[in-house]
């Protein structure tokens, strides 16, 4: 009987209840040649009754024979309640760990996060030096919490808010919801969260979201100190769910600009003007909030030559007087103002709209099973032949050039990721962005978000992905309003 890799909290546990159930040498002596016509001298000696068992325990798990070992002794005692605790306790958690210890590398993040949703307040008040780092501790610490009146057990609990995650891979995440099945009190109370409800209230969460759209474009008239001016425009979009660019504009708010200064052109603005700006226009919008909204993602529609500019770095002032870089506070995602341009051509609106679906229909699945890396296609003809008949997201370790957002825009791609450095002396970045990527992909700028808070609170800001991310995110549908001119 294969008893996987058990946590030594839980050999601890076996130890103590056969100490419990053979309370001497001799009647431990005895369950061995009955059970399994074994001498106890030939498999352990020791000074004292533990330290015998300790090595009968190791013996037995070295051979995988533990829940034979456990069979075996409750059936020479079968009234001993320790015996009887640890055989359920046994099955529960050795096939709990044969199901996520395949997951503990790359998800540990998760893993931390359902823990610290099934602790108790008191027990996270110091809490960086209390989340454990590996699979075996989160699960010994949850065995040390006192089980609360609901009858449910803290594992039990732990897996239903990994699931509500909702990043564990499909495969994983079914046998996890037939394990809760299996050893749930009251699954009823725990899949409708954790499963196919929990990710329909994500995408309800998705689609209510609302929006800040910022359009940039380059205006050849105003210059000032010889450095580029840039047409502004604005709007706020409370409830994405309810909006239709081309037909129902009700939820959408054409956003003013400040007011002339009698200096400069009024809408036009420089790069320096952008902190002030983004702090008017959200100043703006609270007058449209939706009742408990959440906060506004901020989407930048850009010309070419500013896909590459650091906006999630803009920092502006909070209501506490605490300077922030907005993309460590909001979810800050950046579009092609060329391809905006060109929706007007039906063909082109048809396939950007057929890619975006077929990456919103993966939502299911992981980003990598998604994305392409295309870091080392520098010639952009054949990039394009790549790209034309692919129905991918892209990722990259280097920022893309204007030609191969031109190619980006041409195949209609909804979605690119990349890092606009790549010499990192501390960490492996390739290997960072695949972390980023075991992420759903409607997941995604939220995890980018996560990222560059990360990144703001390391002291080597420079040596840290978030730093250094960039997130295309061409949503068909979220525009600023249009006319439909095939109605007139």
């Amino acid at each position: 009987m294969n008893g996987g890799n058990p946590p030594g909290y839980l050999l601890a546990q076996i130890e103590s209840a056969l100490c419990s159930a053979f309370p001497s040498e001799t009647k431990l002596a005895m369950m061995l040649q009955h059970q399994f016509s074994k001498n106890l001298e030939d498999i352990a000696r020791g000074d004292n009754l533990t330290e015998i068992v300790y090595k009968v325990v190791q013996s037995f798990k070295t051979s995988n024979s533990l829940k034979k070992l456990i069979n075996k002794a409750l059936k020479e005692n079968p009234d001993n309640p320790d015996l009887k605790a640890i055989k359920e306790k046994f099955k529960i958690t050795t096939s709990l760990v044969k199901i996520l210890r395949p997951l503990e590398i790359n998800f540990i993040n998760q893993m931390q996060q359902a823990y610290q949703a099934c602790c108790p307040d008191e027990l996270l008040e110091d809490w960086e030096d209390e989340i454990p780092d590996s699979l075996s501790e989160i699960l010994g610490n949850l065995d040390d919490i006192p089980q609360a009146t609901d009858n449910e057990k803290n594992i039990v609990k732990f897996v239903a808010r990994l699931l509500d995650t909702g990043d564990i891979p499909k495969s994983h995440g079914d046998k996890l919801k037939k394990w809760l099945k299996n050893n749930a009190n009251n699954v009823s109370n725990l899949l409708p969260q954790s499963s196919s409800h929990s990710q329909n209230y994500q995408q309800q969460n998705l689609d209510a979201q609302p929006y800040l759209l910022v359009k940039l474009e380059s205006s050849k008239q105003y210059y000032q100190q010889r450095q580029p001016n840039y047409l502004v425009s604005a709007w706020f979009i409370s409830d994405i769910s309810h909006y239709d660019y081309l037909r129902n504009h009700q939820n959408c708010k054409f956003l003013e600009t400040p007011p002339d200064d009698g200096e400069s052109e009024q809408d036009v603005f420089s790069l320096e003007d952008l902190p002030k700006l983004i702090k008017f226009f959200l100043n703006q919008s609270n007058q449209y909030y939706k009742k408990y909204s959440c906060k506004p993602s901020i989407v930048f529609v850009l010309p070419y030559k500013l896909l590459n500019y650091e906006f999630e770095r803009i920092e502006i002032k909070n209501n506490f007087d605490l300077t922030l870089p907005i993309g460590s506070q909001y979810c800050v995602v950046i579009r092609s103002l060329k391809r905006l341009d060109n929706f007007k051509e039906i063909p082109y609106r048809t396939n950007c709209i057929t890619k975006w679906k077929t990456i919103k229909s993966s939502c299911q699945n992981r980003c990598a099973q998604k994305f392409v890396d295309v870091t080392n296609f520098n010639d952009w003809n054949k990039l394009y032949a790549y790209l034309e008949t692919t129905n991918a997201a892209l990722k990259l370790n280097k920022s893309p050039c204007n030609n191969i957002f031109r190619v980006i825009d041409t195949t209609a791609i909804p979605v690119a990721l990349w890092l606009r450095k790549n010499n990192f002396t501390t960490i492996n970045c390739q290997y960072e962005l695949e972390q980023l990527l075991n992420s759903q992909i409607n997941q995604l700028p939220e995890k980018v978000k996560q990222q560059r808070l990360d990144a703001f609170g390391k002291e080597n800001k420079q040596e840290h992905i978030g730093h250094h991310l960039a997130l295309l995110w061409e949503d068909p549908y979220l525009l600023p309003p249009q006319i439909d001119y095939t109605t007139l």
